[in-house]
């Protein structure tokens, strides 16, 4: 409905793990060096949290991540024990805007009684001068975000209008685009230095980095069809 309620897919940046055997590290001190490094460097607006996230169902144990977040694109960090081993990992990936159907016809409610609210207090002929002069007034603000960047930081985290401004209003220019693959490509340098200098001091001086590259990691199953099929053709 309208490119905005429809659900897509998280677009995959990196997704990459190193698996140690026996060995150990310490987790809270490998998350606090890498918030260190990223301020160290300087890295804009960056939010720092831990986060965490169950193994499996309701009552299963829960595993701390490090998530990195700057706008849409978002880093989960993890490190953690596997057996009488140990691994790190790091998921970048971009997550994309979506309303939900609640969401949508919420605010549909909303702005009917505000419309009727407006037309049984100054009539219909005054109400309705209110009404669009309060869109228009919106429409305006939306307007003037685009080259207004703390208007757009602060429109983007909005539950409702943040995802209406996103959709029509906001563009997505060239600086934006290679701010957001620069952010994911250093945050995930600087976490493989990390996780090498840590492998180093456990004395493993050349760990291992494994890519996970399987395309059903984004594509559905139909989709994943068509990428078959395309690359089939290509092949011929």
């Amino acid at each position: 409905m309208f490119g905005i309620v429809r659900r897509r897919r998280p677009f995959i940046h990196a997704h990459w793990y190193v698996p140690l055997i026996d060995f150990s590290s310490d987790t809270e001190h490998f998350y606090k060096s890498i918030e260190d490094e990223l301020a160290a460097r300087q890295v804009p607006e960056v939010t720092v949290e831990r986060i965490d996230l169950k193994q499996a169902g309701w009552f299963s144990g829960k595993r701390t991540y490090l998530r990195l977040l700057r706008e849409r694109v978002v880093l989960d960090i993890c490190s953690s024990a596997f057996g009488t081993g140990w691994y790190y990992s790091c998921r970048a990936a971009e997550l994309p805007r979506h309303m939900r159907g609640w969401q949508v016809y919420l605010t549909v409610l909303v702005l009917g009684v505000t419309f009727l609210l407006y037309w049984q207090l100054y009539g219909l002929i005054l109400g309705s001068v209110v009404v669009g002069s309060s869109i228009l007034l919106l429409l305006l603000v939306f307007l003037a975000a685009r080259s207004w960047g703390t208007l757009d930081e602060f429109l983007i985290y909005l539950p409702v209008m943040g995802a209406l401004y996103e959709a029509y209003f906001r563009r997505d220019t060239y600086q934006m685009q290679d701010q957001r693959l620069m952010y994911a490509d250093i945050v995930s340098s600087v976490v493989r230095l990390k996780v090498i200098e840590f492998c180093a001091a456990g004395g493993v001086p050349e760990p291992e980095f494994i890519k996970v590259d399987s395309p059903d990691q984004i594509l559905t199953k139909r989709e994943l069809a068509k990428y078959l099929e395309k690359d089939g053709e290509k092949k011929r």
